[in-house]
């Protein structure tokens, strides 16, 4: 019996171990699999990692925001757009970009609106408005654009005005319709009340096309010409402001003595009552003392 319980034991030990055995290397082939999946992870996210990084410096490198080209909207049949652009920039020397720039803008038949040169304390700049005709605006605005060393900002923008148009164009239809009815009607007056009526409604009802005329003729310009708006800009060395000479100095100098003559004659005009009343009490006092001293001798 002794004997039969000894070999029941000694089997449940072996059972138990070889089951705890069994756990154990399922337990570390899965932690072997996880640390192997993640050492792919890993090492394909470096690779992506290193990609980008060559991406990025790549476009770095080889992207220039004076070389990216001014993109064109898509503008369907019918529709009005107004664009405009707002840029600047450095260059090399301001006479020859202005220079070039001026060809450019006959190149692509386009005129100056405006002009402007000034100098500051290290730089020349030019500030200039250019018209060119809309679908030449992308070509002549990047051309430009190429004459920079170092661009500040290009803003460009593309208003869509259609539905401003046709309402001012519905407008203009009415109101011309309403016109020739005052007309007709005018004609058909007798009484002088009823014509000076008429002419004053006809008068208001004139002035009212004329503006909206006046707006879809300021549209129409600006659809078919955009505008271009430039800073350009060299830098300088600072120039010392040129000092005055002799005869300006002592020019200068009578004018501020003049003016603080006049200004002290001014002073006492505006200060008599306080003199008038020092003099007075001084005129006094030296009285009282002299008779003090009179009688004390």
């Amino acid at each position: 019996m002794k004997t039969l319980n000894y070999w029941l034991l000694m089997g449940c030990i072996l059972w138990l171990t070889a089951c705890g055995g069994k756990q154990y290397s399922e337990g570390q082939s899965k932690k072997e699999i996880t640390i192997h999946s993640e050492e792919k992870t890993v090492s394909s996210t470096k690779k992506t990692a290193s990609k980008d990084d060559g991406t990025a410096e790549h476009e770095m490198k080889i992207l220039q925001v004076q070389n990216v080209k001014t993109p064109k909207p898509l503008v369907k049949k019918n529709q009005k757009i107004i664009k405009t652009a707002d840029v600047r920039f450095q260059v090399k020397n301001l006479a020859k970009s202005i220079a070039k720039m001026q060809a450019m803008i006959r190149k692509h038949e386009g005129y100056v609106s405006s002009a402007k040169q000034d100098r500051q304390y290290n730089r020349l700049q030019s500030k200039i408005v250019v018209r060119v005709e809309s679908d030449k605006f992308e070509d002549l605005l990047d051309e430009m654009v190429r004459e920079a060393v170092f661009l500040d900002y290009k803003n460009v923008k593309a208003e869509d005005v259609t539905e401003e148009f046709v309402d001012i164009q519905s407008r203009l239809k009415t109101k011309r319709a309403v016109e020739k009815r005052y007309l007709e009607i005018l004609e058909k007056a007798k009484s002088i009340e009823e014509i000076l009526k008429v002419e004053n409604q006809l008068r208001v009802i004139r002035e009212e096309i004329e503006a909206k005329e006046g707006r879809l003729k300021f549209l129409v310009d600006q659809i078919n010409y955009s505008t271009i708006s430039m800073e350009v800009y060299q830098r300088t060395e600072a120039a010392e402001v040129p000092s005055d000479g002799f005869f300006t100095k002592m020019g200068r100098g009578f004018v501020a003595g003049w003016k603080g003559i006049l200004g002290f004659i001014i002073g006492l005009t505006y200060a008599w009552p306080t003199l008038l009343v020092l003099g007075v009490g001084g005129f006094f006092g030296v009285r009282y003392l002299r008779r003090r001293l009179t009688k004390k001798g």
